[in-house]
């Protein structure tokens, strides 16, 4: 096909060949003759002479999995391994759109040799979780003149998986280190006394007490037979059933409740995983869905990364169908946090959450509050406000309606927003922690 300056050329050589018919001038005619027949006359040679399977492009990524805003270096090998020289050559590496290039460029015009290389490179920044797809190469061969140009495309593709934001993660274990978590969230060791090995007091002898843990020395000083105590931490099983849905995508890209649902998932494993406590993973809705049965360990946690790193949005959420799928899987008693914004067929919530309770599970909801995430109230004039207000107030009215039919049965509704998402889910596990529930 015609490039820009071939069409430009071509169209010049028309208008003066049309000129000279009309002024019966024999230059402008042969002019005219001369741009028209220079501008096509190379095409035969070109098709001749293109590089049909002489490229080979070489594309390297520094990391296949990454977490999100994380920066990815890609490099670009490009080698014409035939025997004619690429006069103009345009390379072009897609990749994805929503990707920001930080530094460099993916797009380079050159000249290649041949058996010769050519290399560039360049920075991007992962802004949003999920799993991408890098390629083709695409290039653009010109003609010597640059009067024409061939399009191809390399069949070189590469698939990335960004992983959620966890940043939240590593600020809770750097604070860890320093022992400022409990403060900030009231997350303490849940203890019971028993044969542990963390010393915590003495008390008198009861009945039934075991004689090997008489404290003799503290008995000779008060004439009484006293027990030595001993403590050791609780630990649950936990299954974390998350609301893939479609309506979970409401709110900004980088923020909706489906990504503030997952790095609370996230936030939440970790910890109850640092804790002992054995975490499994249910994503569902009625288009996909992902299971990891409860497990701990770092691998354990990378692979609940890949999988929630892999989810989109689409479909309904169906708790019911969704414990169906979960009773053959998970017969030992637990607690699950189930994130959704019940904005799913109620009766079927309902259903669900009755069948929880028949299987022995301990269940609490946290619900993404859908106006939180979707209204911004600095952008809004005092009537939106208003309306929000009310919408707000609606959505609340039926909440409490379902709390009400969810509360009979055992099960709360937390509804939280952007804000204290993580707080809120911790504090919920703590509470489960401290209730004994699902003890492994």
């Amino acid at each position: 096909m015609f490039s820009e300056r071939g069409r430009t050329v071509l169209l010049i050589g028309i208008f003066i060949l049309v000129s000279g018919f009309a002024f019966t001038n024999f230059v402008l005619v042969i002019l005219g003759i001369f741009l028209i027949i220079g501008s096509v006359a190379s095409s035969p040679f070109f098709h001749l002479t293109m590089p049909v399977e002489t490229l080979e492009v070489t594309r390297e990524i520094d990391k296949r999995k990454i977490f999100q805003d994380d920066f990815l270096h890609v490099k670009l090998i490009v080698k014409n391994s035939g025997s004619h020289r690429i006069d103009s050559i345009d390379i072009f590496d897609v990749y994805p759109e929503i990707f920001r290039l930080v530094l460099g460029q993916n797009r380079i015009r050159t000249r290649i040799d041949p058996n010769q290389e050519i290399k560039f490179s360049y920075i991007l920044q992962a802004p949003l979780r999920g799993k991408f797809t890098f390629g083709p190469t695409k290039f653009q061969i010109y003609d010597r003149l640059e009067f024409r140009f061939e399009e191809m495309s390399g069949e070189n593709f590469e698939e990335l998986l960004i992983y959620p934001n966890v940043e939240e993660v590593r600020i809770m274990e750097s604070l860890a280190k320093k022992r400022r978590v409990g403060h900030m969230f009231g997350i303490h060791k849940t203890r019971q006394m028993s044969l542990g090995t963390d010393f915590t007091g003495i008390r008198k002898y009861e009945v039934g007490d075991e004689y090997r843990r008489i404290d003799w020395k503290a008995s000779a000083r008060t004439q009484k037979l006293m027990m030595r105590q001993y403590e050791t931490e609780r630990n649950i099983r936990m299954f974390i059933i998350l609301d893939i849905g479609a309506t979970m995508a409401a709110g900004r890209p980088e923020n909706s409740k489906l990504e503030a649902a997952i790095r609370a998932a996230l936030m939440l494993a970790k910890m109850a995983m640092e804790r002992k406590d054995h975490v499994g993973l249910l994503s569902w809705s009625t288009k996909q869905h992902s299971f990891l049965k409860p497990g701990l360990g770092d691998a354990h946690y990378y692979r609940m990364l890949d999988l929630l790193a892999e989810i989109s949005p689409g479909g309904e959420f169906d708790l019911t169908t969704a414990i169906e799928y979960l009773a053959p899987r998970v017969t030992q008693q637990s607690f699950f946090v189930i994130i959704t914004d019940l904005e799913s067929n109620r009766k079927r919530l309902e259903k669900g959450v009755k069948l929880i309770r028949g299987y022995k599970h301990n269940a609490i909801i946290v619900r993404p509050f859908g106006p939180w995430f979707e209204i911004e109230e600095i952008y809004l004039s005092p009537v939106e406000r208003a309306i929000g207000e009310a919408i707000v107030h609606r959505l609340l009215e039926e909440q409490s309606q379902l709390s009400k039919s969810f509360q009979r049965v055992g099960v709360t509704i937390v509804p939280v927003g952007p804000g204290d998402f993580l707080p809120t889910v911790l504090s919920e596990y703590l509470k489960a922690k401290k209730r004994s529930i699902a003890v492994i």
